[in-house]
């Protein structure tokens, strides 16, 4: 047993050659097979003269009497239903460097790691997550340690964008409820959720929660969804005319009524007027193709039913929703009920407010928590999805310098489950939990030279998560959990 800044250390084995300055192999000794594990940390006393902090990874187990390249006696042995010998078998571990922690702290190893250098364990009762930093800020433990072993994070990049990823029961609602959403406030951060389902977020935040009824769109996410319902009117002159003439009642803002029968019938006579106003000859008769645009104007108005405009006659605007945010620290938008083009309506007009307040020069500590991401920003927008999309993107770039922060939660990270590319590149720090089988070629590029496989990744159990980016403070992915049923009892205890 040795000491070293304070933490018990337990020798596990030896540096393997060859070995180098970022990475080296691990020959265990005896029976602490049994004992070390894939994401065990361990510290490298390196005979060229530092200490360095690593974590176990590709596992190996080697006995030269079974190699099956070739027949040889231990084969034969293996075939009879006999032991063969194990004098020639060994265990070992790739280490991955996170760096050279000889004053206490990570920085990065320069130094080539010698052949023959004791490995070390920590013992439970030492916390070797204490070298990763000091911070009052951390988020779940380190997954093969104890609960104790928190992990710390670098918030001063919260608003460089967070993105959560792993499959339908990987424990994405569970981290950003009892995990990140605490991180947020206690980094100072208010915290605006939009619940795409109504059901993750919204039952835990009862007294913080907005219908989406409730909510007054501006005029360009009221003639977005508008042009949705009504199908864009077709293609052609015909329709490129009638969006003209919608877009021009819309942005007048004199379009609604007092019930959702009074809206729709509104909005006809307004349209009527306005094809009236434009296409009406010197004997004040429709010409030809005032008439046209009069016919499908009225095919598609027929479309649109009285309940499709209920959802957007609320009277709380954007700027009241960001002041009852202020007040409540976090807020929930539940889009449980309507259409995909009222609920992306909806986020339009908040996205544009809170654009605009940051064009203003206005600092603004909020975070935004997008579930079920590639709703509003999926890998090939069309419609609606496009302005979302381009939103998103616009919200990114203005949020590194006025205290923004996205948070985008999806089960897939690119292609047809995942979420646009363009909006993946603004998201710096990754919770990777267990991905689809589609995500494995993506996956892989996060953990380039990390010796994470897509194996284990596949394989990750609920509630852990991989680390990945600007807020880690180790350089190489790190694997985190925490305590599904720990939360659970919180929750019924005390929200």
């Amino acid at each position: 047993m040795v000491n070293w800044e304070g933490m018990e250390l337990e020798e596990i084995g030896l540096v393997a050659s060859p070995s180098r300055e970022t990475d080296a192999d691990c020959v265990l000794k005896e029976g602490k097979e049994k004992e070390v594990a894939t994401e065990t940390l361990v510290l490298i006393n390196n005979r060229n003269g530092n200490k360095i902090l690593a974590v176990c990874r590709g596992g190996l187990g080697s006995n030269d009497s079974l190699r099956i390249s070739y027949y040889n006696p231990g084969v034969a042995y293996a075939r009879s239903g006999r032991g063969p010998s194990t004098a020639k078998e060994f265990y070992s571990f790739k280490l991955v460097v996170i760096g050279d922690v000889t004053d206490g702290e990570i920085k990065q190893n320069k130094i080539i790691i010698a052949p023959a250098s004791p490995v070390y364990k920590f013992k439970e009762g030492s916390n070797p997550l204490k070298l990763f930093g000091k911070t009052i800020n951390n988020i779940g433990y380190y997954a093969t340690g104890s609960s104790s072993w928190r992990v710390p994070v670098l918030v001063e990049y919260i608003p460089h964008h967070i993105g959560v990823f792993g499959v339908t029961g990987s424990g994405k609602s569970f981290l950003c409820r009892y995990e990140l959403i605490p991180l947020l406030r206690n980094a100072g951060y208010d915290v605006l959720i939009f619940d795409w389902k109504g059901s993750d977020y919204a039952p835990y935040y009862e007294d913080s929660v907005i219908n989406m009824g409730d909510i007054m769109l501006d005029e360009s996410s009221v003639y977005m969804f508008l042009l949705e319902r009504l199908d864009r009117f077709g293609s052609g002159h015909v329709a490129e005319k009638l969006r003209d003439y919608l877009e021009g009642i819309i942005l007048e803002g004199n379009w609604r009524g007092e019930t959702p029968e009074e809206t729709k019938m509104k909005l006809e006579t307004l349209m009527k007027k306005e094809i009236e106003d434009e296409n009406v000859d010197k004997s004040k008769k429709l010409t030809s193709w005032g008439e046209r645009y009069a016919k499908v104007a009225q095919k598609y108005f027929n479309r649109l039913r009285p309940e499709d405009l209920r959802l957007i006659m609320g009277t709380m605007d954007a700027e009241q929703i960001i002041n009852l945010l202020r007040q409540k620290k976090i807020l929930v938008i539940d889009l449980s009920y309507g259409a995909k083009e009222q609920k992306l309506a909806i986020f339009l007009s908040i996205a544009r407010h809170l654009k605009t307040l940051m064009e203003e020069k206005n600092k603004l500590n909020v975070a935004v928590l997008i579930d079920e991401a590639p709703q509003y920003c999926p890998w090939n927008p069309r419609g609606i999805e496009e302005e979302t999309t381009r939103q998103i993107i616009g919200l990114a770039a203005l949020g590194r310098s006025y205290g923004l922060s996205l948070t985008l939660v999806s089960q897939g990270i690119a292609g047809e489950i995942g979420i646009n590319a363009a909006v993946r590149r603004n998201l710096n720090t990754l919770f990777i939990g267990r991905i689809h089988p589609l995500d494995a070629q993506e996956a892989e590029k996060f953990f380039a030279s990390s010796w994470v496989g897509v194996d284990s990744l596949l394989r990750l159990p609920e509630g852990q998560f991989y680390l990945v980016g600007k807020m880690n403070p180790s350089p190489v992915p790190i694997l985190i959990s925490f305590n599904i049923e720990e939360c659970e009892k919180l929750r019924h205890g005390k929200r």
